[in-house]
């Protein structure tokens, strides 16, 4: 009876460290999630393509980790105003911070104008050693989260003087969402489209354009603490109008500013 009892024991403890080591391994590890969005072109493109052959992320800018993302083209304009698409999920050590992403671009990008026809987009720098970012962050990390990419469509095409061709400059930055936060709201008149930007205290201009197909909806992103002017501007005038001064964020809250009038 004290053998049964004995060997009872020792089964039990076996069994709580089994389940004592794979709780401990699931709390070591922590699932980052790699997403694509955009800053909308202001010219009114149909479409822009960009062809992403690869993505590798590093965490001591040395050793880098190719992402599992299958080559893929990629309209930037589906992905604007908060949309985002998921590129990859990595399992890292918990805590571990991503510092860079490394974006290679193929050859296969294009710009499909407003009557249709359509561009190729050439990247040269970016087709050979990759496009480097560095990834803001003021998160403390203890666990999973989201590294946002976002790309700035129409900083990054450049028309080539008047013959007709364009080239892709990206224009990219990338951050932890974790602490960031975001401006949104809608515009009045409604159906007037407007660039919505502010100035970060990087002298980082981040800008959208507001959707009158979504009652003039505009969302500004990535926005870390401190103090910002949120500005609109005339597509066709090009005059700025101030929506409101001195918005104060504070890391991981959301600002909401419902219906915005912007006649004076």
């Amino acid at each position: 009876m004290k053998i049964k009892l004995f060997l009872l024991c020792l089964s039990l403890i076996g069994l709580y460290s089994c389940s004592s080591s794979d709780s401990n391994s699931e709390k070591s590890n922590a699932q980052v999630g790699f997403y694509l969005t955009d800053a909308p072109s202001l010219e009114g493109y149909k479409s822009v393509n960009i062809d992403i052959q690869s993505v590798e992320c590093s965490v001591d800018g040395e050793k880098w980790t190719t992402l599992d993302v299958k080559p893929c083209t990629v309209d930037l304009l589906h992905f604007s105003n908060g949309k985002d698409s998921l590129l990859s999920n990595v399992e890292f050590s918990a805590g571990t911070k991503v510092q860079q992403i490394r974006l290679k671009l193929g050859e296969n990008n294009t710009l499909v104008l407003n009557n249709g026809s359509v561009v190729s987009l050439k990247t040269p720098s970016a087709q050979t050693s990759g496009l480097k970012l560095n990834v803001q962050s003021v998160a403390q990390l203890t666990s999973g989260y989201k590294v946002m990419v976002d790309f700035d469509a129409s900083r990054s095409i450049v028309k080539q003087g008047n013959s007709g061709s364009y080239s892709l400059k990206p224009v990219v930055r990338a951050y932890i969402t974790v602490n960031s936060s975001a401006i949104d709201g809608n515009l009045l008149p409604s159906n007037i489209a407007m660039r919505v930007f502010t100035v970060t205290s990087a002298n980082d201009t981040i800008s959208t354009l507001s959707d009158t197909l979504q009652n003039n909806y505009f969302k500004l992103h990535g926005l870390f603490s401190g103090t910002y002017d949120l500005k609109a501007e005339d597509l066709s005038t090009k005059d700025i109008t101030v929506i409101k001064s001195g918005i104060q964020i504070v890391g991981g809250t959301d600002v909401h500013l419902g219906n915005v009038s912007l006649k004076k």
